[in-house]
């Protein structure tokens, strides 16, 4: 299996067995866990158990439909990403989806690749969001320990030129922000004014 980070944790809520299975079994590989539901009810439940990245609802369910659902899906987990699917789609569920927050809305019958397309592009963005965080979150520790090698170490005129470029191009790659770039170049020259 792929690394943890990689893998895309995705719930079917469908109450059409045949097609609940096929949808797993279509979108179920190394990089992605699928687990369904027959249901909005069990779904919901699931939903509070676990994490999940992706939730693919049908709109018409027994006991709680998809726009229902989807509401309750995104106040558990506000991040999730949703695509409601119906067969019986009409402009208004359309909108109240999408302003409820669906990602997209499929209407059925739809071929399979029109779903995977859909599915692929929600795991790219759920991957490339997961990195971002991630590179976001390493960017606050070398900043936090670039901040620290500062305010405990010493700097000669030579080294404040060296430092003071380096920090220019952090900051031109956009690594810090102007607020970041203003005051850690303030107190390197403060630093080198003591000395």
């Amino acid at each position: 299996m792929a690394e943890y980070e990689e893998v895309v944790k995705i719930l079917v809520a469908e109450d059409e067995k045949p097609f609940r299975i096929l949808l797993f079994e279509e979108l179920q590989d190394e990089n992605r866990i699928v687990k369904t539901a027959a249901d909005g009810i069990e779904a919901l439940n699931l939903l509070k158990e676990e994490e999940f990245d992706l939730l693919i609802t049908d709109l018409k369910m027994p006991g709680m439909e998809g726009i229902e659902l989807l509401k309750e899906a995104k106040k558990i987990r506000p991040g999730i990403l949703v695509i409601v699917i119906t067969g019986y789609a009409s402009l208004d569920s359309a909108i109240e989806a999408l302003k409820e927050g669906a990602y997209d809305y499929i209407r059925k019958p739809f071929s399979l690749e029109e779903l995977k397309v859909s599915v692929n592009n929600a795991c790219t963005l759920i991957l490339l969001e997961r990195e971002n965080k991630k590179l976001l979150e390493d960017l606050k520790q070398v900043y936090k320990r670039l901040k620290e090698t500062i305010d405990t170490k010493p700097t000669s005129a030579g080294s404040l030129l060296d430092e003071l470029e380096r920090l220019a191009r952090l900051h031109q790659e956009g690594f810090l922000d102007e607020d970041e770039f203003e005051t850690i170049k303030r107190v390197l020259i403060e630093r080198a004014s003591y000395e």
